[in-house]
């Protein structure tokens, strides 16, 4: 009895332990690895129990079984919730998994792997894709849709070329040099990339930039105290670039570049902020970027003063070594021929490439690396585009923004000319 009793007092001990410990983790807010605080109901809640206390999941799965219609409202209210749910365990508590930051990771493998049943399963695929990021690409434009999604199946298009061109094409003929310059050339380009992810907030135009009194900026004030003025002043500055020739509308774009009107301080129509020269303002990261040239969505960051070199040389780097991949790894399993032999070192490239859909193994690197020439395609017009951007001494969104002003004015004239 003692023993029970004894046993029984430290079970009561241990009990009342573990509640002051649950109490006073959350007085001080702290989660465990697979906790997390619910949005909807801002209470604690815990990953196993995703499908748990769902009203909207509830409502479509009984109305579903009913045959009866589902409420486009319960519809959406099960999607937030579960994208709320969809967590990982992690250190102070888990973290939320974006669906289209997860999605690249089982689209790519899986296009990747039905590729190589045939060619023109091939050639399906991989146009596929191309009309598909176009598509993409533009949606997220016309939205100013701030998206992981292209960032995601970049880092996972990556990750699987490695895998391919590092364990199975060493398998085949492939020298070592070879494989080290290919990893050193990988490397510095993904280093060059993060650079230009991480130096990204750099770019920014913080709300303390220009630290003139709000008495030494004329016209602030009148101009943000109501939308009616701000719309006249829009409505003012589009007629008068309309009723303007084409010469003065680029006369008008580079005078304003190359800061003739230095006697005003330049003003986000925006954000309201001052601004220094050449800064524009971006509609998917919601603020002034510092000599802005685009929004990169492959990074997910805009491309601006302080990593613009950083992005020009990051592809460079990726362009040498997609190409060199897909070179190695054609001529690895295709009957290549010899196109030079520059310092005794010969130059190869595929010749025949009939027999690479017999096997997996063929397959898949053939495979990756098409894929990875189609990538080198794409980055070679970037990289011809800024050279081109580079020589004008513009940068991609002023050469856009002074293309639209003359093309809207030529057809303006046209249409006034016709009308005439």
């Amino acid at each position: 009895m003692f023993l029970m009793s004894a046993g029984s007092s430290d079970f009561v001990s241990a009990a009342w332990r573990s509640e002051a410990e649950e109490s006073k983790r959350e007085e001080n807010g702290s989660l465990c690895c697979c906790e997390y605080v619910a949005e909807d109901s801002r209470q604690r809640s815990h990953i196993l129990g995703c499908c748990c206390d769902c009203v909207d999941f509830d409502l479509v799965c009984t109305r579903l079984v009913t045959c009866r219609a589902i409420d486009r409202r319960n519809i959406d209210g099960m999607l937030i919730a579960f994208q709320d749910r969809l967590r990982l365990p992690w250190r102070g508590g888990a973290k939320r998994i974006s669906p289209a930051a997860v999605a690249p990771a089982f689209i790519v493998p899986l296009m990747l792997g039905l590729a190589t049943l045939n060619s023109k399963t091939a050639i399906v695929l991989m146009l596929t894709l191309v009309g598909f990021t176009i598509w993409g690409m533009e949606l997220a434009k016309r939205t100013a849709t701030r998206t992981n999604f292209f960032l995601s199946w970049l880092v996972f298009s990556v990750f699987y070329m490695i895998i391919i061109f590092e364990f199975q094409v060493p398998l085949l003929e492939l020298a070592p040099e070879e494989n080290y310059a290919l990893m050193f050339f990988s490397c510095a380009a993904l280093y060059c990339l993060y650079s230009t992810k991480a130096l990204s907030p750099l770019n920014l135009v913080s709300a303390q930039y220009g630290t003139t009194p709000k008495d030494e900026l004329p016209g602030i004030a009148e101009a943000s105290s109501g939308e009616e003025q701000a719309e006249a002043q829009t409505t003012l500055q589009m007629e008068s670039v309309l009723s303007l020739d084409d010469d003065e509308v680029v006369d008008m774009d580079s005078a304003e570049r190359s800061g003739l009107m230095h006697g005003q301080p330049n003003i986000c129509e925006i954000c309201r902020k001052v601004t220094p020269r050449r800064a524009y303002h971006c509609p998917v990261c919601g603020t002034c970027v510092k000599r802005r040239d685009h929004h990169s969505y492959w990074l997910n960051c805009c491309i601006g003063e302080r990593n613009y070199v950083w992005y020009i040389v990051g592809l460079a780097l990726s362009e040498i070594a997609l190409l060199l991949g897909a070179n190695l790894t054609l001529t690895s399993i295709c009957h290549p021929f010899m196109v030079v032999r520059p310092l005794g070192y010969p130059v190869l490239l595929p010749d025949d490439c009939s027999e690479v859909f017999e096997g997996f193994d063929l397959g898949i690197s053939f495979v990756v690396a098409c894929y990875a020439l189609l990538i080198s395609v794409y980055i070679a017009f970037i990289l011809s585009r800024q050279a081109y951007l580079w020589w004008k001494g513009s940068t991609l969104h002023e050469y856009k923004r002074a293309s639209n002003a003359a093309g809207r004015n030529r057809i303006w004239s046209n249409w006034r000319a016709i009308l005439k």
